[in-house]
């Protein structure tokens, strides 16, 4: 006979007949104050972890909550409840976590169960005590295999099918020197014909910064979820990346099934950031001549303060040459010069052009009323010349508006981060 047959709930009786399973009923506090006897973190020091600590109080906390369950049925809990462990090993794995703190989470949870059960006075409990004690050994052994298990495999799956990251290689395809595929060769690498070249921008996560000590923490975790990312990508030949905490830049085959905006957004919902990313379609050896522009677009969308997500050329063409440099673009910001005295018109005209010229929805973002809105673009033509309400007059001013802020932030920004 097995513990999990011997063992029933009415044979869990203690003091004033209070079961053990209703002081297991243990909030998430009580978790971290028992952590926090073990790990100890001086608000002066680094915290001594590699993931954030409110996921190893939850992973203490699920596990007392099964202990709760166990000795009030008296069985384990069933196969199905392994799963929250199997999910949180698997991300985990991705993000670096050392297997032993995750461990450690799990032992504390379910010797939570025991270190808060009161003593029975009943001479005769002694054997529901030790079977209940034995269940949850079940229970903790239950858990460690399968979290230990999904953790594993995970973890061989990212060392086996780990994207490339040869600064060598890359280097050779973004400056032309000729050396590319000597260099593939001397890898076993298989090239292809023609590759996506994409431009990256990391912004940091929230978490970044948060405490003292974080910041570096947080920044390797986004890294790993960015490789773990490209390590999902099922292709012939490998993408060849060389990226960082802040961005970078990847070459992805040209071919069916790959799908550039489909990579971007797996790096933001990997990573929980707006991902900026600007990309073009060359064969291989015109990357060289091609990546300039694309890490100069990326630039001018920063610059821009555009919202996230992919950026192609065809989507840029006008901020393009609105943005070179010379007389036509300091033109083009006196003539909206007129308009600085108010601190209404600017802001007006600016929500009305990325509205789509859409009067409600302007009046919408700047919580006023349509009426209003139709002032203030009229004096906008009484003080331009240019009426926004016609296509000519608002094409000239959009041009003004993205002059205007090219102007204001000259400083270059280096995009090809490695």
């Amino acid at each position: 006979m097995t513990t999990t047959e011997k063992v029933h709930a009415p044979q869990e009786d203690y003091v004033g007949g209070r079961r053990a399973s209703d002081r297991l009923r243990t909030p998430r506090e009580t978790a971290a104050r028992m952590l926090d006897q073990d790990i100890g973190e001086p608000e002066d020091t680094p915290p001594p972890r590699d993931c954030a600590r409110g996921e190893l109080d939850d992973m203490t906390t699920t596990c007392c909550e099964l202990a709760t369950g166990v000795l009030e049925s008296g069985r384990l809990p069933i196969a199905g409840a392994m799963d929250i462990f199997r999910d949180a090993a698997t991300r985990w794995a991705r993000d670096g976590v050392p297997l032993g703190r995750i461990q450690h989470a799990i032992n504390e949870g379910c010797a939570l169960g025991l270190r808060t059960a009161p003593r029975s006075v009943d001479e005769n409990a002694d054997g529901p005590m030790v079977d209940g004690t034995a269940l949850i050994m079940e229970l903790l052994d239950a858990v460690t295999e399968s979290v230990s298990d999904a953790y594993l495999a995970e973890f061989r799956t990212l060392t086996q099918n780990g994207p490339r990251h040869d600064a060598e290689l890359l280097d050779a395809l973004l400056t032309g020197d000729g050396t590319a595929r000597k260099i593939a060769d001397r890898m076993g690498a298989l090239l292809a014909e023609d590759y996506h070249v994409v431009a990256l921008h990391f912004p940091a996560h929230a978490d970044e910064g948060a405490r003292r000590g974080d910041a570096s923490m947080m920044a390797a975790r986004k890294l790993r979820r960015i490789h773990a990312a490209l390590a999902t990508l099922d292709a012939e030949c490998a993408p060849i990346a060389s990226v960082s905490a802040t961005g970078g830049t990847v070459l992805l085959p040209d071919i069916p099934g790959v799908d550039v905006d489909e990579l971007v957004g797996r790096f933001a919902e990997g990573t929980q950031i707006a991902v900026t990313a600007t990309t073009v379609s060359a064969a291989i050896d015109d990357i060289a001549a091609t990546a300039p522009h694309l890490y100069e677009l990326l630039s001018l969308v920063r610059r821009l303060r555009y919202a996230p997500g992919t950026y192609r050329i065809a989507d840029l063409v006008f901020e393009y040459q609105v943005s070179r440099p010379g007389l036509g673009r300091k033109h083009l910001v006196t003539l909206i010069d007129p308009l600085r005295d108010s601190v209404d018109l600017l802001p007006t005209l600016q929500a009305f052009v990325e509205s789509d010229s859409n009067r409600k929805k302007t009046a919408t973002w700047l919580t006023v009323h349509p009426n209003t809105v139709d002032y203030r673009l009229k004096r906008v033509e009484q003080l331009t010349g240019l009426d926004p309400m016609k296509p000519s007059g608002l094409r000239r001013l959009h041009a003004a508006l993205i002059a205007d802020r090219l102007e204001a932030r000259r400083a270059p920004v280096d995009e090809r981060i490695s």
